[in-house]
């Protein structure tokens, strides 16, 4: 099995603060995923949607994969994604945050070293979850988990030998870049205007 080759974007949440779906924000005439997806493109050979509803992707050339367990947060997600990865490592990603810094992803990738299972970061003394490397040894260890009701990312990732990257590498890699950024609110879409340059953002056919 190769170490590391498949990406994930999770496409769930209930996105109740921003009012919509936010995996059905649109760039001028496509979807913040595609482009999420094309740039992950340049880092990985395979990227895969997670989500609670295949219908709504099943147009793209991505494959799309439903909740195994469905209802169970981010990390029912990453529970289906290392389920169905080609890779032993997966990195993942969530249908909100429009950045790809592929040199930070690259990085990541070699700072993990055996036995470690995967990587994630600090920022503002919080650790990162998604954003994030996870391992297929994590599978069994998610399912106990899941199966406790106990649903924090956190608590598999503290579970876990996990490579912790110190805010200031993350600094010295990215700069001003904010790789963590996530769109919760309408007035975040603001944000793809500086990241994407002169579009249009609409969701479906509505104009924002």
């Amino acid at each position: 099995m190769k170490k590391f080759g498949t990406a994930a974007i999770l496409c769930g949440g209930k996105s109740r603060r921003m009012g919509f779906d936010k995996s059905e924000i649109m760039i001028d005439d496509k979807l913040l995923i595609e482009h999420i997806a094309e740039t992950l493109e340049e880092v990985f050979e395979e990227v895969i949607f997670i989500t609670d509803d295949v219908r709504k992707y099943e147009h793209l050339k991505y494959p799309v994969y439903e909740d195994i367990l469905p209802e169970k947060g981010p990390m029912g997600g990453i529970f289906t994604a290392l389920n169905y990865a080609f890779s032993e490592f997966v990195f993942v990603t969530a249908c909100d945050m429009p950045i790809v810094h592929s040199d930070f992803i690259r990085h990541m990738m070699k700072l993990i070293e055996k036995p470690e299972e995967g990587a994630a970061s600090w920022k503002n003394g919080y650790i990162e979850t998604l954003y994030a490397f996870y391992s297929k040894s994590m599978i069994e260890r998610i399912e106990l988990l899941l199966s406790r009701e106990q649903f924090k990312l956190l608590d598999l990732i503290q579970s876990s030998k996990m490579h912790l990257i110190e805010e200031e590498e993350v600094l010295e890699l990215c700069g001003d870049v904010d790789v963590f950024i996530n769109l919760n609110k309408k007035n975040d879409l603001a944000l793809l205007k500086e990241i994407f340059g002169g579009i249009t953002i609409s969701w479906r056919s509505r104009r924002l």
